[in-house]
């Protein structure tokens, strides 16, 4: 394959990979064979899949709240099936077959999740209207339900390869056709899960290395998948490998994953550190002697120091970006999934994108020329820009809108480019109008004081083509409550508030790119408490409960209108502008400060208790693994979920059933804290405290 480099189309970072071999992998069997998943019939049974396609709908004409219903009920189905699907240690044969039928159902599920977006583009033309609105807000149902079982299918399929790798780690024939699978299949949780053969194990393991082919051979699975998320993977790979040709091959992968871009100057808030850099590839490779290399190897290794030499000095050459199987091009949307209580905020939820940006080409003040994202968040300023591969790393899924005229998206990309530090203010009224009032004008200077959606307005001025072009579909505030709720923490939208999701429903925008969903217990938890708070916007009456700081934050703001060193002082302590309302800022910040405080204590809670429960047993030989205080925090969990420790101990409950059980538990009681905090009516249904 590396003799002819054809193009081919979250990182788990699981640490015990780097252990090599079966080492750490024994705790991943606990569940499978206690709760008896290995002795399923191996027979494939297509009807929970089958039933999935046949509810799917392929047109707005065929949304009603009872096929959505459906679609939801089939997935349970397919989760299910897919759980019981056999791994037995003794039938590697019975291995591999399920390991291809979950590989397949992952990627006709995918495909319906692709049906589900190229519907996005039919609703435009439908007249506008109620029944236009109820069937956008069931295929914004169906559109999330799809995009979270990809997720939880990634997830499904990533544990069972855990699995099938540790049974036929010591049979090669199967463990080398294990392989073959994955690569014929391009399956990207396959090479997240077998990451770990590029590492030696520990010398005093015990535990043999893999040979130079086999590594040879996963080098070429992630190749085959383009996972860029694996780069860090193979940067680690880099600086201990050994074999000189593993290296060229190596070096020659990051360059297709995408070789990170040197960080902007002064951008020290950055969190994101570049798994390798072009001066560090540059160097690693100058250690590998010619004469050590295939005929082939030699020129590539050449070929690559020159280009290395060329991205140190000037960036990036080429008109577009290559990160993985994305290619972008300047003027290209990126629309975010995460988390956030505002997606139920209007008449058109769930939203299904939270947050922008717009890519953009810039030349810094080193000279060195880069790809960036453009956006406008909340906190801040100025316009930001960030590295593309440094913003992509803040979300799990995403996709690349473009538009078809390359002139179109060459003057949005310079409308971006034009507007990095500009100063900006984040618009609580999420008005669009002041956007308007920017036409015609010179970005590059300009006050942009707008929200993150009014951002992508702003881009698309220079273009003069029609809003309705980009946003065909406006959105109001949600029914019930929401209004009213939203006045008191000095918040509203208008009649016609453009949304992150907005953008989806444009017959023009195409979708050039997009991160296959990964599946994350801890933030389906945050997810849950935030679609809670809003539901309570909707039907219950919001009662602001600020603690004793956002009582003092709330007055200093109130002073600060007549004061401009008070506001100038709050402004830079709260990273906003001194501008904004900084009365209103106050007043929603205690309320979204408690709740953001809510949903992040719940996430960790989860992942603490499923981690305690999940341990197995604690006895002498657990102490090299564990601290005392380790210990006594499990043990504190497991005392909290008496009931769920003794399932798991007895053998009666899987990872996947605890993993549903603790969601819910922790779900449930960030809804309990929110009701108590926010608004006078209990929870309806709330849980018991000990499931």
């Amino acid at each position: 394959m590396w003799g002819n480099l054809a193009n081919q189309p979250a990182w788990s970072g699981k640490a015990w990979l780097l252990c090599g071999r079966r080492l750490a992998m024994a705790h991943l069997l606990v569940g499978w064979y206690a709760c008896g998943l290995l002795a399923a019939s191996s027979a494939a049974d297509p009807g929970p899949l089958a039933e999935l396609r046949s509810q799917v709908p392929s047109s707005p004409a065929q949304l009603t709240a009872t096929r959505v219903a459906d679609v939801a009920a089939a997935a349970d189905g397919v989760l299910r099936w897919v759980a019981e699907q056999p791994l037995p240690a003794d039938s590697p044969p019975e291995i591999l077959a399920s390991i291809e039928r979950l590989l397949e159902i992952h990627a006709q599920v995918n495909g319906l999740l692709e049906q589900t977006f190229a519907m996005r583009v039919q609703f435009a033309g439908l007249p506008a209207g109620d029944e236009r609105h109820a069937r956008l807000r069931l295929y914004l149902r169906l559109a999330s339900q799809m995009i979270d079982l990809s997720g939880r299918l990634h997830t499904a399929l990533r544990e069972a390869i855990e699995v099938a790798a540790y049974h036929l780690d010591s049979q090669p024939q199967q463990f080398q056709r294990l392989l073959e699978l994955l690569v014929k299949n391009k399956a990207a949780a396959g090479a997240e899960v077998m990451s770990y053969m590029l590492f030696d194990p520990p010398a005093d393991s015990g535990a043999s290395p893999y040979s130079t082919q086999e590594k040879y051979q996963l080098l070429n699975l992630i190749l085959a998948t383009r996972h860029h998320d694996l780069l860090p993977y193979v940067a680690a790979f880099l600086r201990e490998a050994k074999n000189p040709s593993l290296i060229v091959i190596a070096a020659e992968l990051v360059r297709r994953l995408g070789l990170p871009q040197e960080p902007r100057p002064g951008n020290v808030a950055e969190r994101f550190k570049p798994p390798i850099l072009a001066g560090e590839l540059h160097r690693i490779l100058t250690q590998v002697s010619e004469s050590d290399l295939p005929e082939h190897l030699v020129a590539y290794r050449r070929e690559l120091l020159a280009w290395l030499q060329r991205r140190m000095q000037r960036g990036i050459e080429e008109d577009s970006l290559k990160l993985g199987a994305l290619e972008l091009l300047p003027g290209d949307w990126l629309l975010m999934r995460n988390p956030s209580p505002y997606n139920l905020f209007t008449d058109l939820s769930p939203g299904l994108f939270t947050h922008v940006g717009v890519v953009a080409v810039e030349q810094g003040r080193d000279g060195i020329r880069r790809f960036v994202i453009v956006d406008l968040p909340e906190r801040g300023a100025e316009i930001p820009a960030t590295n593309v591969e440094a913003f992509l790393a803040r979300t799990l899924h995403y996709v690349f809108l473009r538009h078809p005229d390359a002139e179109v998206g060459r003057h949005m990309g310079q409308a971006a480019a034009d507007m990095i530090g500009n100063e900006s203010q984040f618009d609580l009224q999420f008005d669009t109008s002041r956007v308007a009032a920017l036409q015609g004008k010179p970005l590059r200077g300009e006050l942009i004081h707008t929200y993150c959606a009014g951002f992508l307005l702003a881009c698309t001025l220079p273009t003069s083509r029609p809003r309705e072009e980009f946003f065909p579909i406006t959105e109001a505030v949600a029914g019930g409550n929401m209004a009213a709720n939203l006045k008191k923490l000095g918040l509203s939208f208008g009649r016609d508030f453009l949304s992150p999701t907005g953008a989806m429903f444009s017959p023009q925008l195409s979708i050039v790119g997009r991160r296959e969903p990964v599946y994350d217990p801890g933030r389906e938890v945050q997810e849950l408490i935030f679609n809670h708070f809003a539901d309570g916007m909707i039907r219950k009456t919001l009662t602001p409960s600020p603690d004793a700081f956002q009582i003092l934050r709330e007055k200093l703001a109130r002073m600060a209108k007549q004061v401009p060193w008070v506001a100038n002082a709050l402004a830079r302590a709260n990273d906003v502008n001194a501008r904004m309302d900084l009365e209103a800022a106050a007043r929603t910040a205690a309320v979204i400060e408690t709740l953001d405080d809510i949903a992040e204590e719940n996430l960790n809670e989860f992942v603490a208790a499923y981690t305690a429960l999940l341990a197995g047993p604690l006895h002498a030989q657990s102490s090299p693994q564990h601290s005392a205080d380790q210990i006594a925090r499990i043990q504190d969990y497991r005392q909290r979920h008496a009931k769920l420790a003794q399932q798991r101990s007895d053998g009666r409950l899987s990872p996947r059933e605890l993993r549903l059980e603790l969601v819910r538990f922790y779900a449930d009681r960030g809804r309990r804290q929110l009701d108590e905090r926010f608004f006078a009516a209990s929870a309806a249904g709330a849980a018991t405290d000990q499931p």
